[in-house]
């Protein structure tokens, strides 16, 4: 049976770039730049590193019902899981945790995000959308109250991570301090689509919207940035600008995998997946 392979919006920009290109997830994904993995390692602990990562899925649920169906099926206790003194989940901010099976092995990690009261959206790995989709829509066992969209391929998605990541990213942001006021870790604002999912408007200089979430793959300090794909080249291309004098470079999954692994994150699939889940 042919399997197709899918590419994210940027895949000409790496074709074009000369990147060892490789199969990830089902997608044709870059693995290192002629940079190589090495430089683009080192320049995310000492500057800026730019990853693509459009592969991951995206969901969102919309309802009165979806805290009680996540409450239901994610690992994490939505009313105890923000800070150290664990409060709750609330609009602006994240939590990561996994997705659970009947056996107690693991569908996806995932991170979950509370947009408003009742809008949230889930970020999962590549290819997962639908399964996860199919999953929690299954557990609501047909009752309504959740409205759930997978949002695959329908989102660009790319992480800006490095010690020089915020004064990179406040170059092309119409107000930085706005935005970065008061982000901490694992705290989001904006939205790549204000009509789906309501939000504080964070915009590029020419009044595009994304939304910057203060979160990351790599144990570094950095952020996650969501837009519409429409608009993930001119992104892509302002970052990459913006961060000249700071030696930004562009990084494949080679140093996404290294920097990870040196932070002791998981690699979904590998090093958790559909076996007995067991955490402190």
């Amino acid at each position: 049976m042919e399997t197709t392979i899918k590419t994210t919006p940027l895949h000409g920009w790496h074709a074009g770039q000369s990147a060892n290109m490789a199969i990830f997830g089902g997608y044709d994904m870059p693995l290192w730049y002629p940079s190589g993995a090495k430089a683009e390692h080192l320049a995310v602990l000492t500057g800026a590193g730019l990853f693509d990562t459009s592969h991951m899925a995206v969901l969102t649920l919309h309802g009165p019902k979806v805290r009680d169906l996540l409450q239901r099926t994610f690992s994490k206790d939505l009313e105890r899981c923000i800070g150290p003194k664990k409060g709750p989940l609330i609009p602006g901010r994240c939590v990561y945790g996994v997705f659970l099976d009947t056996q107690a092995g693991v569908i996806d990690d995932a991170i979950v995000y509370q947009c408003t009261g009742q809008d949230y959206m889930i970020v999962v790995n590549a290819s997962m959308g639908g399964p996860i989709a199919a999953h929690l829509r299954q557990e609501q066992a047909g009752q309504s109250g959740a409205v759930i969209n997978d949002h695959t391929d329908k989102v660009g998605k790319m992480d800006l991570q490095g010690p020089a990541a915020a004064r990179i990213l406040a170059r092309i942001l119409t107000n930085p301090e706005q935005v970065f006021e008061k982000m901490v870790y694992f705290s989001f604002k904006g939205s790549f689509n204000p009509q789906l999912l309501p939000a504080e408007p964070v915009t590029l200089l020419d009044g595009t919207p994304l939304m910057v979430s203060r979160t990351g793959y790599t144990g570094e300090f950095g952020f996650e940035l969501f837009i519409a794909p429409e608009h993930i080249d001119k992104l892509w291309n302002q970052l990459l600008a913006a961060g000249q004098p700071e030696g930004i470079l562009s990084c494949g999954l080679a140093a996404r995998d290294s920097l990870r692994a040196g932070a002791g994150l998981p690699l979904s699939h590998q090093d958790i997946g559909p076996w007995l889940f067991a955490c402190n």
